[in-house]
């Protein structure tokens, strides 16, 4: 049985980065192999680090003293997160001196990167996404995301040096699929699902069934999950309330906006991964402006409109992806428009969950040849 290492963002309490990972996770695991996601390695390591790894010797886990001696003060939200984690992630937490790592690097097949923006360079260079540990051991991505067009300029010689280290490499959105092509002078450069396909409907509401929502849910409901934090998604919201005729709300703040607020609306504030989930699953509408709120929609074929985070002009733009995820499924009618409300209408998902399971065969198939071969 090959032994996969997943490098990425589990998710410090935004849905869509820790159901990603959760579904890579769970995709490999179903696939027969032995998976677990590694956490980070620090850059230096530093006579901190020996101390912790001699303390890991006698059995003692430095960050589990640090709990007993001062007991963080978590919400109902983030007991959830921490309690899906724990259940769903086989975690490697303390990598602390060269030797560990190198005995991680022996026992390793593949290392797999991915997905989410770990490559978003705009936000930050991080080499440990890129995989530079990994020496002679094998590195494919599956779905690793820039989120813009293309690479910071400034930091494109050590990623090119970094990246032609990968035996395969699948992208999430065409933009980077041309990008990274170029720039590797690379035709191989494979375009791929997000993870979150990876798995179908049933398999979502399966995680959706082990929710424990606290409030009573409305027959029918509008649910709103919102990352950016524009002053014109109210504006749009009650257009959405007005021309549906659906009077409930609910809403799941971000992380990113937690004070979003809507008159009348319930804000539902302790909400984990499995309860986003179920609320996706049952309700009338979405709106959003969220790329995996949006591919959950499609995934579970749930009428959606999609705001847009940002302006085209913003040289930090990460509309490519929503983009790249509507055009491929003829729904680029959702965006929201003032003069027009085509986005309201029924969607007819025939034709797109036909695309989807072509895509979902053709990434599933990138993703076994990828670690066999």
């Amino acid at each position: 049985m090959r032994n996969i290492v997943i490098v990425t963002w589990i998710g410090n309490g935004n849905y869509g980065t820790t159901l990603q990972s959760f579904a890579l996770h769970k995709k490999i695991e179903l696939l027969g192999y032995q998976v677990c996601i590694l956490n980070h390695i620090p850059p230096l390591f530093t006579f901190k680090h020996y101390i912790k790894y001699l303390l890991s010797c006698i059995g003692v886990d430095v960050n589990y003293l640090k709990q007993l001696l001062y007991p963080p003060k978590y919400t109902v939200k983030q007991n959830k997160l921490k309690r899906f984690i724990k259940n769903n992630y086989n975690i490697i937490n303390s990598i602390n001196t060269k030797t560990q790592l190198q005995k991680l690097n022996n026992k390793t097949d593949v290392f797999i990167t991915g997905s989410d923006q770990i490559w978003n360079t705009k936000y930050k260079f991080d080499p440990f996404y890129f995989l530079y540990f990994a020496e002679d051991t094998k590195r494919i991505a599956y779905a690793s995301s820039i989120g813009t067009e293309d690479f910071s300029q400034e930091y494109k010689n050590q990623i090119k040096l970094l990246l032609n280290k990968f035996t395969h490499i699948g992208v999430r959105e065409r933009s980077a699929q041309k990008s990274i092509s170029v720039l590797l002078n690379r035709k191989d450069i494979k375009h791929v699902l997000d993870p979150t396909f990876l798995l179908d409907s049933s398999e979502w509401a399966a995680i959706g069934e082990k929710a424990e929502i606290e409030i009573q849910l409305p027959k029918q409901y509008i649910f709103c999950y919102l990352i950016g934090n524009n002053e014109w998604y109210k504006q749009q919201l009650l257009k959405v309330q007005q021309t549906l005729g659906i009077k409930d709300i609910i809403i799941i703040p971000s992380v990113e906006n937690q004070d979003f607020f809507f008159e009348g609306a319930i804000i539902y504030n302790d909400g984990g991964p499995a309860e986003f989930i179920r609320l996706i699953q049952k309700a009338e509408f979405i709106c959003t402006d969220s790329f995996h709120a949006t591919a959950l929609s499609i995934n579970f074929k749930k009428d959606f409109v999609e705001f847009m985070r940002f302006k085209d002009t913003d040289k930090a733009s990460q509309n490519s992806r929503i983009y790249d995820i509507l055009s491929r499924y003829n729904l680029m009618s959702r965006i929201y428009q003032s003069k027009c409300t085509e986005w309201s209408t029924h969607i007819n998902y025939t034709e797109c969950h036909i695309l989807l399971e072509q895509d979902r065969k053709s990434s599933l198939d990138y993703l076994i040849n990828a670690i066999e071969n």
